[in-house]
């Protein structure tokens, strides 16, 4: 991930799944967002974006607690 901007940009590619969107956020692995529309898919997956680097501020410099290694 690059290092982050004033304004940074990220992809999006919005796929059709069984009736519904998926707004996937290209820059952002496992970062997908359903939606009713393509508009709903794409202001979800804004959302979730705006969530991650809040998280990503949040944590930096921080000493992981734990880390663990599993299967799935």
């Amino acid at each position: 991930m690059q290092p982050p901007s004033a304004d940074p940009r990220f992809r999006i590619a919005i796929h059709r799944v069984r009736g519904r969107y998926v707004a996937h956020v290209v820059d952002l692995p496992g970062c997908s967002m359903p939606g009713g529309s393509e508009v709903e898919a794409l202001e979800n997956a804004r959302a979730a974006i705006r969530a991650y680097m809040l998280l990503v501020q949040a944590v930096a410099g921080d000493a992981a607690t734990v880390q663990l290694e599993i299967t799935a």
